[in-house]
């Protein structure tokens, strides 16, 4: 008998070769469980057809019922035969389900499945029950990290001292980790209305990462046992219609776009802000430099445990200006498509928290409100993380 190995690691020409030979007489593969959903193991073989079809073998109870039938489902498959069954180790249902060692002894061998699928059950609910109570505990942190940048931005130091008491009251409820890494991504409008509020800028950037009221220093009073590490990102952003000056971005040797704290230099953000230039109308492209931030794939870019993006700007994004006229050249549609939605999608996909420092609060908050909605509203945002 020939014997294969289906695994996610081989190449994908050894996947198709193992998964198109599986089907075939005397053929025996074995497959990791990712491979129970929708893979086509189809039988062309006649002599497997004349001996009753594929046979395929689950070593695993299933978590989900439905990952099970779909196990089920690579026999048989387009009509014809096949057959299936679950070999399963006795120790690995005591210790993932709960089950006895005598269970079978104490249940009729027709009310096997039965009891397997009440052990999956009680299993399941104290997983769903487990996640939901670390949701409320996300859910509470996340909203002491927003109530934080927001006291950081507005330089009051007396909330942001008493918020990070609350935010280390609630580390100390549970598991501290030794070290956290974050990651912090400035997006810079340096279209030329940003030009009176250049200084500003710098300065902003210059307080959260540098001297007694940085970031990092902050933490590492508020919480002394946990070692922070702060990886940095800039770009500066202009209009669509600026082209090839689109985007200035600082990118390493290596390819990525984040640099560790002491190694970022605040004289790229003073160096694109110098002359600020660019931006024909109001709307200035605040969807675009998100998402192209959302998208970076460099080395090492986006893999921290805690990410923030940094919006600085003074105007509104295309497509959000209120019905306000002469002010949006791209207000009906995005030369790239993007929408609030879709911008709030790349977000949420690689789980980035987004912060706005608006110079114009008035020309900013209907694209503030249009971000914030779609970020809260989306399907994969269960803990209901805000902008």
């Amino acid at each position: 008998r020939q014997k294969k190995l289906l695994t996610e690691d081989i190449s994908n020409n050894d996947k198709e070769f193992v998964i198109s030979k599986a089907a075939t007489v005397g053929q025996v593969t074995i497959s990791t469980a990712v491979f129970g959903r929708g893979t086509d193991f189809f039988c062309k073989d006649e002599t497997i057809q004349r001996n009753g079809g594929v046979h395929v073998i689950q070593a695993f109870l299933s978590e989900e019922e439905s990952e099970e039938i779909q196990i089920q489902g690579r026999t048989a498959r387009q009509g014809k035969k096949g057959s299936y069954q679950m070999i399963l180790l006795n120790s690995d249902l005591e210790e993932q389900f709960g089950l006895a060692k005598d269970w079978k002894d104490n249940n009729a061998k027709k009310d096997w499945y039965d009891c397997l699928s009440n052990a999956r059950e009680k299993h399941r609910d104290a997983v769903c029950e487990k996640i939901e109570a670390n949701l409320a505990i996300a859910t509470e942190k996340d909203c002491n990290t927003h109530r934080y940048f927001d006291a950081l931005l507005a330089r009051d130091k007396n909330a942001a001292s008493n918020i990070f008491s609350d935010i280390y009251t609630s580390f100390k409820k549970g598991f501290i980790p030794s070290s956290i890494e974050l990651e912090l991504a400035f997006l810079i409008d340096i279209t030329g209305s940003m030009a009176p509020y250049a200084h500003a800028v710098v300065a902003t950037i210059k307080t959260m990462l540098t001297g007694s009221g940085s970031i990092l220093s902050k933490l590492n009073i508020k919480f002394p046992d946990i070692e922070f590490h702060l990886r940095v990102g800039a770009m500066g952003f202009r209009d669509i219609d600026d082209g090839s000056e689109q985007f200035v971005e600082r990118i390493s040797n290596e390819g990525g776009h984040f640099v560790d704290n002491d190694a970022f230099s605040i004289g790229f953000v003073d160096s694109i802000l110098h002359k600020p230039s660019g931006g024909g109308d109001i709307a200035e492209d605040l969807l675009g430099a998100i998402d192209r931030s959302a998208r970076w794939s460099g080395p090492d870019d986006w893999t921290s445990m805690i990410k923030f993006m940094l919006l600085l700007t003074d105007a509104p994004a295309h497509g959000c200006c209120a019905n306000v006229p002469n002010v949006d050249n791209y207000s009906v549609r995005h030369p790239c498509g993007l929408t609030p939605e879709s911008v709030a999608d790349s977000l949420i996909k690689n789980d980035i928290d987004l912060f706005i420092c608006s110079y114009n609060p008035a020309a900013t908050s209907h694209t503030e409100k249009e971000l914030a909605m779609k970020y809260l509203s989306h399907k994969d945002n269960p803990e209901q993380r805000e902008i």
